[in-house]
């Protein structure tokens, strides 16, 4: 918050005036005029003053703001609010894993894993990796065919060429030729092979190599199916089920992950540990700012710490049952074995009350922010308006102090 400044008056025009009415006063009563006296004192409070009133409001809209934020967490019309957090949590975290999105319904679910999604896997046979290629030289033609479609590859065995060189030019074709084959190459000591796996788990993405010019897949042993594609199969509430993939869709906005043959259940609940974790937020940061302001009462009207009596006996009046309680010093504490408690007891009803107390607390911060600053410091009534620098850059408690020291202030100032 930027303040205006002090102007200078000029000292005939400060003292001036005053030393004239002595003079007049002097002439009906034994009266010694001042004829001279400097205000740097006063200039020197004022600055003090100003630097500690801004640095005051600062640290006041800051704390706040921050106030504001933790308690939009517990708003119900936010989209990301903390009351939609859910977590999945599995009897059996080996075999089966959940994630839960924000609004997933609470609840209960029976997992049978019977069978995982698989890749295929093709492999190939072991050969000295500097020993020369099995591939007379020449050129070589073979096709990939994944469900309907089916793609001619083409490689070339130069002479004296190793097996290894060709495996890492093979295995170049094929990332190339985009059909959700991957290679990769195999090393035991000195012997290699060239390994082939489908890009993704299921029957619809399994693969076919054959010959078509010459016998590479023959003489490489590719052919052969080392592990099937297949879908997974699975009994979820009862129900008989298959996914090409080991990640399933359990309820709406729910995601299991398959990892385990075997029986597992899964719970879907409010994060109640983040919800924890924003409760105590929100009472740290009342706690702070009732701090602050109880700390500085010659800064601040009364109106301030009446309103956050008003918010704590809120939040006491609508969240005792929840854990919240107001200590003998104004504060909040938390309970936070008896907030876990509630929650589990009955979440809908937490959701209802603490959303009032959150509008309660965003009402009664946005209007403190939107307040003036001369009517937060009881510069101004409200509805008042900014006249002159005595009205604004001066306090009245502070003006009325310097009249009784006998410092006489310039009111055009």
């Amino acid at each position: 918050m930027r303040l205006a400044q002090v102007s200078h008056v000029p000292y005939s025009q400060r003292v001036g005036p005053y030393h004239f009415q002595m003079i007049q006063a002097r002439l009906s009563g034994p009266v010694q005029p001042i004829v001279g006296y400097s205000l740097q004192p006063f200039y020197t409070r004022q600055q003090q003053w100003m630097t500690d009133m801004a640095d005051s409001l600062s640290q006041l809209y800051r704390f706040t703001a921050e106030l504001n934020q933790a308690a939009k967490q517990f708003d119900p019309a936010r989209k990301n609010s903390v009351l939609y957090a859910r977590i999945a949590v599995s009897s059996n975290a080996e075999r089966v894993q959940a994630k839960a999105g924000p609004k997933a319904k609470p609840g209960n679910h029976q997992l049978d894993v019977i069978r995982l999604a698989a890749q295929q896997t093709n492999r190939g046979d072991m050969v000295e990796s500097s020993g020369p290629s099995l591939l007379p030289p020449g050129q070589y033609t073979f096709s990939v065919t994944v469900g309907q479609q089916e793609k001619t590859l083409f490689v070339e065995a130069r002479d004296g060429e190793t097996h290894e060189q060709l495996l890492k030019r093979l295995t170049g074709v094929i990332h190339q030729s985009d059909l959700g084959v991957t290679a990769s190459i195999e090393y035991s000591g000195e012997l290699s092979r060239l390994i082939l796996r489908s890009s993704q788990t299921g029957l619809e993405h399994a693969f076919q190599l054959s010959d078509i010019n010459g016998s590479l897949v023959r003489l490489l042993g590719l052919g052969k199916v080392d592990v099937k594609a297949g879908d997974a199969e699975y009994v979820l509430d009862g129900t008989r089920r298959s996914s090409p993939s080991n990640h399933v869709d359990i309820a709406e906005k729910v995601t299991a992950t398959l990892l385990q043959p075997g029986k597992a259940s899964l719970s879907i609940q409010p994060d109640s540990e983040l919800l924890l974790q924003k409760t105590r937020e929100l009472v740290n940061r009342y706690n702070r700012l009732h701090t602050f302001v109880e700390g500085r009462p010659s800064i601040f009207t009364a109106n301030l710490p009446e309103s956050l009596q008003q918010i704590s006996l809120a939040i006491h009046a609508g969240l005792a049952d929840y854990g919240l309680h107001l200590t003998s010093d104004g504060r909040l504490e938390l309970d936070e074995e008896t907030l876990l408690r509630s929650l589990e007891r009955d979440f809908s009803a937490f959701v209802k009350d603490v959303s009032k107390v959150s509008g309660l607390i965003e009402k009664e911060t946005a209007a403190w922010r939107t307040t003036s600053p001369a009517v937060l410091t009881g510069f101004l009534d409200k509805g008042s308006s900014v006249r002159a620098f005595s009205s604004f850059l001066l306090p009245h408690h502070f003006y009325r102090q310097a009249v009784c020291t006998g410092l006489i202030i310039n009111q055009l100032w």
